[in-house]
């Protein structure tokens, strides 16, 4: 499970199935500058926790079918007393002026077609994947940058579980797994592109990702492993009424540390994460202005084999 990803470096065999669940906590402490109307520091914590229950079914031995859907809550805490139409105590199980509540995110479905896959023996394993993201209705509903005639903004939430778009994946993984130290390594190249803008007129960024890992065996009572892992994340401009959306450019590092475990019953990865924004910024602030964040991020994964 390189990086914490349960759906990486497997391929499944012929009418095997893997079943999967990750759970994503991630932490968002922030601060920005006064911005006009609102003459008073803006700070607040962002919280996710996020469940991605998935199923990997080998259609054929060069054929995998993987599936996935997203399951949780993101919530903000704003820190002070003061009122802001822009900030405030809430959450994504809840509707808004501009959003639609609920608990359920996108889904994921990707067919992959398995190049190379040693399974158990040494060699390597290489995986080219393309599928599409199904969106859920909790998203934004109203341009949260909208201003009325009197430039002034309306009462808005930021954050949703979705972006409400059909998005294209194509991914490729490259990992070679083998008897010494390091046991297992390699990457994984992702893309995902909106198919078009959603109803309400949003046009999300394309995602290019790549993670690389390497994994050391610790032979210890629990066959551990240690997994170092480094993700590199370049999102595009997004639109709202074909306008670009402030803070929506970014290239984001996040180092990870994991440590991975057999159970009596398939394998649990502890991942520890620190993303940093190397350029771009939070995109749930306004406009270009001073501000800092501050995110990690516990992710624990389980994957088993059901079927074989």
């Amino acid at each position: 499970m390189p990086g914490g990803n349960t759906d990486k470096g497997l391929g499944a065999a012929k009418n095997e199935i893997y079943l999967s669940l990750e759970n994503s906590a991630q932490y968002i402490d922030w601060w920005h500058e006064p911005i006009p109307g609102e003459e008073f520091d803006h700070e607040g914590s962002l919280l996710s926790f996020v469940l991605r229950p998935g199923i990997n079914y080998g259609i054929s031995n060069k054929l995998n079918l993987y599936a996935n859907t997203v399951i949780g809550v993101r919530s903000m805490d704003w820190f002070g007393n003061n009122q802001s139409v822009h900030h405030r105590d809430e959450h994504t199980g809840n509707n808004f002026d501009n959003a639609i509540g609920g608990l359920f995110g996108d889904s994921k479905i990707i067919l992959r077609y398995l190049l190379k896959n040693t399974g158990a023996g040494d060699g390597y394993r290489i995986i080219l994947g393309s599928g599409v993201i199904i969106p859920s209705n909790n998203t934004l509903t109203i341009n949260p940058f909208l201003k009325t005639e009197e430039d002034k903004y309306l009462s808005h939430r930021h954050f949703s579980l979705s972006d409400g778009t059909y998005n294209s994946i194509s991914d490729i993984q490259i990992f070679y797994k083998r008897s010494s130290n390091p046991v297992f390594f390699g990457g994984s190249l992702s893309i995902n592109k909106p198919f078009k803008q959603n109803e309400y007129s949003y046009l999300p960024p394309t995602s290019v990702k790549l993670t690389l890992s390497t994994i050391y065996k610790r032979f210890d009572s629990l066959d551990g492993s240690l997994d170092l892992s480094i993700g590199m994340q370049s999102l595009s401009k997004a639109y709202w009424d074909n306008i670009p959306a402030p803070n929506s450019e970014a290239f984001i590092v996040t180092p990870s540390l994991s440590y991975l475990f057999n159970l009596k019953k398939g394998a649990l990865s502890i991942s520890i994460q620190k993303p940093i924004f190397i350029s771009g910024s939070f995109a749930g602030n306004e406009g270009d202005i001073d501000q800092k964040t501050e995110v990690w991020q516990l992710v624990l994964s389980y994957r088993s084999i059901a079927i074989k």
